[in-house]
């Protein structure tokens, strides 16, 4: 993620203090002095993803320079509302997709309007946060928990994720939507309330990915896999080159920083040198005695970025109505589960999609993936017959998604069996991601496909599940 500020002054430097972990940034401003206070504030990680530049933030010269073509925001912070106006101007020229400005004067927030330019004005702002603290002792969201933002609003896009579905569609140990405004009024949700676009929600939760949750709500820069946690855990039973190397890659190649593995034999030292090369990052491993039901006990309760394990789980037990291993941990954890067949690295990624709501939700993590691993991305519909009206209506929806990301969606269909015809078109893919719902049962008689397919493809697969 890209954010350019222009201005380097006391809200610039603060904006840079909070950002600098997360964000690539580039800092504009005239004065050398100012740009040399932010090179102080910057920690050793941070000072190869900060660029400083001396100039006019209102040169387009200079802009293009800083690279706001591909920004991913944009926010102009100085102490003169027509350079901050002017800048922001510019930025909207080139198509950055978020624009922010701070206002100085309350006279000049007019202006932002008319040019339909987000803004704060820090006499307002200021002043709110006292009068709500003076008159009602309550404690502005900004300041719960020592400043970590353990609640946030996001307003629900018409392309959201959210965007139609009721709010019990959404279940997480680590988030959860307490209420929503729609226009002028207030809605307590139950699970069945059905969110609306337009609507303004207020998530409370940890503060570690109430970030990477907005980001997913409001859609936009890929977060996978922030948004379900930041660790990865590895089961290896007994030893697997493919676990070992499929979990590396996602490790290496997404926003992962910490990897936990978890064992039936003791190779500690080789698997934490193993990684360590990969990235700088938290490394453990822990032997189990009692293998899968050691490792069942150890994550059930609770929410991981990706758990990687082996393909050594059949496929039978769903024709009897027992859900496989993999099927359990998906299910009880909501974390998506990967079943490593050792095909990395991506280049192509495969996700089935009947138009439910957990296909288009493993579309979006698809979406995500191919975006940040730059590999191409096929939607698979499998339709029972020829001429299927639903097949233009998902069509469409899927053009929108990908409009909305950027990113090119190869539309599919076969016709037959959706699980025959899934395991048969697998083959030509490295990853596949798919989506299935929490308490799905499945049988001989009416089996569910994504558990069947989770277990019949050939290449690694990624199940998400989201709930009842």
């Amino acid at each position: 993620m890209k954010l350019i500020i222009v201005g380097a002054g006391e809200v610039g430097r603060e904006l840079i203090k909070r950002l600098q972990k997360e964000w690539k940034l580039v800092v504009i401003d005239q004065d050398e002095e100012k740009l040399q206070k932010v090179v102080e504030l910057l920690n050793s990680e941070s000072l190869n993803r900060v660029v400083l530049l001396q100039g006019d933030g209102t040169s387009k010269l200079l802009l293009k320079k800083a690279g706001v073509e591909d920004a991913t925001a944009f926010t102009a912070c100085t102490g003169d509302d027509e350079v901050n106006l002017e800048a922001c101007r510019i930025a909207k020229e080139f198509g950055v997709p978020t624009i922010f400005a701070v206002s100085n004067s309350t006279e000049n927030d007019e202006k932002y309007e008319r040019e339909g330019i987000n803004y704060v004005n820090k006499a307002v702002a200021t002043a709110s946060l006292l009068e709500r603290q003076i008159e009602s002792g309550i404690v502005s969201p900004t300041n719960i928990g020592l400043g970590q933002g353990e609640i946030i609003e996001v307003s629900v896009m018409p392309t959201s994720i959210l965007a139609g579905y009721p709010v019990g569609k959404f279940t997480s140990r680590r988030w959860r939507i307490v209420a929503i405004f729609r226009g002028d009024k207030l809605i307590l949700p139950r699970p069945k309330t059905v969110i609306k676009p337009g609507d303004r929600i207020l998530i409370v939760g940890d503060p570690k990915i109430l970030k990477y949750i907005a980001g997913l709500i409001k859609s936009g820069e890929p977060q996978f896999p922030l948004q379900f946690g930041m660790e990865e855990v590895v089961f290896l039973p007994e030893h697997s080159e493919k676990v070992v190397k499929d979990a590396k890659f996602f490790y290496e190649n997404t926003k992962l920083s910490k990897v936990s593995f978890y064992t039936c034999r003791d190779r500690k030292d080789l698997l934490i040198r193993s990684f360590e090369e990969v990235k700088k990052g938290d490394v453990s491993v822990k032997e189990l005695k009692n293998c899968e039901k050691g490792f069942f006990e150890n994550i059930k309760e609770e929410n991981f970025g990706l758990i990687v394990m082996p393909d050594k789980y059949r496929e039978l037990p769903l024709f009897f109505g027992i859900k496989t291993f993999p099927v359990v941990v998906g299910e009880e954890t909501l974390s998506p589960v990967a079943v490593a067949r050792g095909t990395t690295p991506v280049e192509r990624i495969l996700v089935p999609v009947s138009g439910s709501f957990s296909g288009i939700r493993a579309l979006e993590v698809g979406i995500e993936l191919s975006l940040m691993l730059n590999a191409s991305l096929t939607a698979l519909y499998v339709s029972p017959f020829e001429n299927n009206k639903k097949t233009e209506s998902l069509r469409e929806r899927i053009t929108k998604l990908s409009t909305m990301y950027k990113v090119p969606i190869e539309f599919k269909v076969r016709v037959g069996n959706p699980i025959r015809e899934f395991a048969d078109e697998s083959k030509d893919y490295n990853l596949s991601v798919i989506g299935a719902r929490k308490g799905r049962k499945t049988s001989w008689f009416n089996p569910y496909p994504p558990y069947h397919m989770l277990h019949r493809s050939k290449c690694t697969s990624i199940l998400v599940c989201v709930g009842e």
